[in-house]
């Protein structure tokens, strides 16, 4: 067993999961992809992010010689972090390269009221729709897209009661939304 492994082996024990984080986006520009997802989705900066020459982050994340700046972003019951990496270079061509069924984290969804209305906003500010909305269930929609950076979005309408996030344990425990 690693070191780290065993060390925490037994403390493991004693913690649990507190609930997903974030995804974190990396593009180009930190700057555009921040004003494109709070004017669109609502976000608000909470924190800014930036690093370099710093060894243990170059380890923890496996990237040698990163130098990134970002943002950190608060939504409704998520969080997003956009990560721009100065250095090293990417070695793809990014997401618009890639199709819904490339493997790997592939799009971001969001829950909205009205399928119909939000995919029209969402071209307004840059985005691009793959299709009108289309009915998943009687009475609801969803929807793909790409944001103006390439990454593909779907937008969609709770199915059932179960898709709702006042759903989520740690939510309607809280009695948070």
């Amino acid at each position: 067993a690693l070191w780290w492994q065993y060390r925490y082996a037994q403390r493991a024990i004693q913690t649990m999961i507190l609930g997903f984080a974030h995804p974190c986006l990396v593009v180009e520009n930190a700057d555009a992809v921040k004003d494109f997802y709070c004017d669109m989705f609502g976000f608000n900066v909470i924190g800014q992010e930036s690093w370099s020459n710093q060894p243990m982050i170059d380890i923890a994340i496996n990237v040698p010689g990163s130098n990134v700046n970002g943002y950190m972003l608060a939504g409704h019951n998520c969080f997003l972090e956009i990560h721009q990496y100065n250095t090293p270079a990417a070695s793809t061509d990014g997401p618009q390269s890639l199709s819904a069924n490339e493997k790997g984290i592939r799009h971001l969804a969001f829950l909205v009221d009205d399928c119909f209305a939000e995919s029209i906003r969402f071209e307004k500010l840059g985005g691009s729709i793959f299709s009108e909305p289309v009915e998943m269930s009687p009475g609801v929609h969803a929807v793909y897209g790409r944001d103006p950076f390439g990454h593909i979005i779907e937008l969609f309408e709770p199915v059932s009661d179960d898709e709702k996030l006042t759903a989520l344990p740690g939510i309607s425990h809280l009695q948070q939304y």
